[in-house]
């Protein structure tokens, strides 16, 4: 918000040369006359004649500013959705990896600042590869993209957000405890394995943000939480979904 009102603070600040030059052309004929004669207009005709000159002069003026003005607003536009554009994966909708680094530094900010706990759940879809390979792209493409409609739908508008970060992984920031983040998790999962074409199943790691990792730090580990939710006999039930992560224990 705040490089917002800047920008624009600028584009006005953009403004102010033109209607200074608009201002002076239309004092132009007005001062010309007071060199040449030492006088301003005496007679009805000249001095209805310069009013006339000056008022086009100002309404061309306001006109054109009114121009520049439009194609700043459209610019300042355009820049936006390209932003945007930046920040969104294109296939799921979700953000990207650039957008989880920018916000998660934001959302790491605020949770100390409010004390509020902050969980992330790191997820990718099991046997993707193989589905890929026996189903072809397209049904890939669809069952990321159910993906990324259930994490939507499971999400708390203003406190849970869900990104892409790249081919089947992806990643959700939640505000919730280590209970809150597991009971997520599972509903993720259930829902994932209901609504996915083929049935698919999700392995998911999280962890608990402590107030000090850097969030790198807090994405590696939950990627890691992840990888060892795929050991052979941890059944979900028994699987360790959460866990507080610290950087003394990052190595």
């Amino acid at each position: 918000m705040r490089s917002n009102r800047s920008h624009g603070i600028t584009s006005r600040r953009l403004l102010v040369l033109p209607a200074i030059f608009i201002l002076l052309f239309a004092l132009l004929p007005w001062v010309t006359d007071r060199l040449e004669s030492g006088s301003w207009p005496r007679s009805p005709r000249e001095f209805v004649t310069e009013v006339i000159g000056s008022a086009v002069a100002l309404v061309l003026g306001w006109w054109i500013v009114s121009l520049i003005r439009r194609e700043q607003r459209n610019t300042t536009r355009h820049l936006r959705e390209l932003e945007q554009l930046t920040l969104t994966d294109p296939l799921t909708g979700l953000g990207n990896r650039r957008a989880l680094e920018r916000d998660l530094v934001v959302a790491l900010r605020r949770s100390d600042r409010l004390g509020d706990r902050l969980a992330l759940l790191y997820m990718d879809v099991d046997h993707f590869k193989q589905l890929n390979d026996r189903f072809g792209h397209a049904m890939g493409d669809e069952t990321l993209r159910v993906l990324g409609a259930v994490l939507r739908s499971c999400s708390r508008l203003g406190t849970d957000t869900a990104y892409r970060v790249g081919g089947d992984e992806l990643v959700m920031t939640l505000v919730a405890d280590s209970r809150g983040a597991e009971r997520l998790a599972r509903r993720i999962k259930a829902e994932f394995h209901l609504r996915s074409p083929k049935g698919s199943q999700l392995s998911l790691g999280a962890v608990i943000w402590d107030g000090r990792s850097a969030a790198g730090d807090l994405i590696d580990m939950a990627d890691r939480r992840m990888y060892e939710s795929r050991r052979p006999g941890w059944p979900l039930r028994s699987r360790p979904m959460t866990a507080s992560y610290s950087s003394e224990t990052a190595g």
